[in-house]
């Protein structure tokens, strides 16, 4: 759980527009915790207040993604197939990226390290069922009256997950594994604590280039999208230590000077939307957040420049959808979250997309692990599919319009559609040392503009809205290739193409196309991705690949 902007409001002597500003909001417990809420959590955390109380404290510690120094890391506990990692796979792409994680983690720690982590394996039973009896309890009943089945077969179909394939009870119900189809491929999933836990960071830590360009820092990234006359949101101010240091990308006038626009505000470091703000501009030097809090022009500089004593803080105008669009929205802006991954030719290409909608009394950020809703987007066509939550409760889980507005989802068409999976392509090219990249995109009235690009994308939002995994798609064929390329030191082993020529996914495809389409496809491309990926660059002039990025990052003349 990030913690962007934690500890309590900071106040400096003598200066009265620092001084906070703002109700109380209410503080979760542990029973809130218990409950799943997770769009009540993120709100109640979201306040100074809510970051500085003890549960916070207690989840960011066990749910601290950055815990240690290794570069594979144990985010819950230590996977049971550490036990027999030394088996051989099924020479698929998810087998071999499962694998590659428990390797790397028994590979790199000492002899003393390898024992504690073999005596944390002695945790890994109460883990499993506990969680299994919290998630049961909220899950449970709902699932066996809408499939017929029993508790206690919920509860021992969990726990043959954990054994066999290392999925958590959580994610029996996140994925929906109780769906006999599904759960006969639980192999190909994917997890959090394998992407973000090691995966990701050892392509982070083994790059192409020099230096790093950069994602997580929203100025620099603003700045860098400027260069390359990528459409990105401008940034009109910046607050660091208390004080405005500069004005705008150009430079300029260092005075705070607050445009009569609708303004967002967020840490330049931030994750997952928190400390986000948006406040909208009420006329007469007047701004309001929404939650009943309006301030002036000078209090809303005064809480900027507390804000950015912890963190520095960018402003940035508010942004709104495109009319065709704008009612999948309770006013929070929807953005396009697309995978772009360096293929096998060194391009840039779009393997898997999503819309994000916020709900509920969130009206600052869609963030779909802030309590959300998420529809997947045929990379072809640009139509939406039925939205889903994260799927930790029972109350929401799928709908095919808006549960705000009402507005029908399922079967609407995203404008811009070519352009956009274009502009995540040709972004792409100008952070070309980055192996993969999660793109938010916001499609406006006059065109999809880039809000920020993230190097350990969440898989799990993926998996959740397209209803199946991830490891044997085209998504983990390409990550087991650069997995290969970095261990290697080569541009191809003979393992990677046998399995990018005969993988399930390919042999799925195969056995679904008609007969004389088969014939000569040894040669073709097959996946989706590839041919919506070759529309998209017919979409944007330039070749969007690695060994030509100058030319794309001249940008327009």
């Amino acid at each position: 759980m990030p913690d962007t902007v934690a500890g309590a409001a900071v106040t400096r002597a003598g200066n009265e527009d620092l001084q906070p500003v703002g109700k109380v909001v209410g503080v979760p417990d542990l029973a809130d915790v218990l409950r799943a809420d997770i769009g009540q959590l993120r709100r109640g955390f979201s306040s100074p207040q809510g970051r500085s109380s003890r549960t916070f404290r207690l989840l960011a510690k066990l749910l601290d993604e950055k815990r240690g120094h290794y570069q594979m890391r144990i985010l819950y506990c230590p996977p049971l197939s550490l036990l027999w990692s030394f088996l051989p796979g099924d020479g698929s792409p998810a087998s071999f990226l499962h694998k590659f994680y428990v390797r790397q983690v028994w590979r790199e720690r000492g002899v003393l390290a390898r024992l504690r982590l073999l005596a944390a394996l002695l945790v890994c039973p109460v883990v499993a069922l506990s969680t299994m009896a919290w998630v049961t309890w909220l899950n449970g009943a709902a699932i066996k009256s809408r499939t017929g089945k029993g508790i206690a077969r919920q509860m021992l179909e969990q726990l043959y997950l954990v054994a066999a394939y290392d999925v958590l009870p959580p994610w029996y119900y996140i994925f929906e594994l109780f769906d006999d189809a599904k759960r006969r491929r639980a192999g190909e999933y994917l997890h959090r604590f394998e992407t973000k836990g090691g995966i990701f960071r050892f392509l982070k830590r083994t790059p192409r280039g020099a230096s790093r360009t950069p994602l997580s820092d929203k100025l620099r990234f603003a700045a860098r999208c400027h260069e390359h006359g990528l459409p990105s949101v401008p940034v009109l101010l910046t607050a660091e230590k208390g004080e405005f240091v500069r004005a705008g990308l150009q430079g300029g006038d260092p005075a705070p000077r607050v445009p009569e626009v609708d303004l967002f505000v967020k840490p330049a470091g931030g994750r997952g939307g928190f400390g986000a703000e948006r406040w909208h501009v009420e006329g007469s030097g007047r701004y309001s957040d929404g939650n009943g809090r309006v301030l002036t022009t000078g209090e809303l500089l005064g809480h900027i420049r507390r804000q950015s004593l912890v963190e520095r803080c960018v402003v940035q105008p508010r942004l709104v959808n495109h009319p065709d669009i704008a009612d999948l929205s309770n006013g929070a802006l929807s953005t396009v979250r697309i995978l772009t991954i360096e293929n096998e030719r060194g391009e840039f290409e779009p393997t898997h997309a999503v819309l994000r909608m916020a709900v509920g009394s969130n009206t600052t950020v869609d963030n779909f692990h802030a309590g959300g809703i998420a529809a997947k987007v045929d990379l072809r066509t640009g139509e939406l599919g039925r939205a889903t939550d994260i799927g930790l409760r029972p109350d929401r889980s799928w709908c095919a319009s808006h549960p705000d507005t009402h507005a029908r989802i399922q079967g609407r068409v995203l404008p811009f559609w070519p352009e956009t999976l274009a502009l995540a392509s040709r972004a792409h090219a100008a952070f070309a040392d980055r192996v993969l990249i999660g793109w938010d995109v916001a499609i406006l009235e006059d065109g999809p503009v880039l809000i920020e690009g993230n190097a350990g994308a969440d898989v799990d939002i993926v998996e959740r809205t397209h209803g199946e995994p991830l490891g044997d798609s085209r998504f983990g064929e390409l990550i087991a290739l650069h997995l290969h390329r970095a261990v290697e030191g080569r541009r191809m082993s003979s393992e990677t193409v046998g399995f990018l020529r005969d993988s399930p996914s390919r042999r799925r495809q195969k056995k679904a196309a008609p007969q004389g389409e088969r014939k000569g496809s040894g040669n073709s491309e097959s996946n989706d991705s590839q041919t919506v990926r070759a529309e998209a660059l017919e979409a944007c002039p330039e070749r969007m690949s690695r060994h030509d990025s100058d030319k794309v990052l001249e940008g327009p003349k």
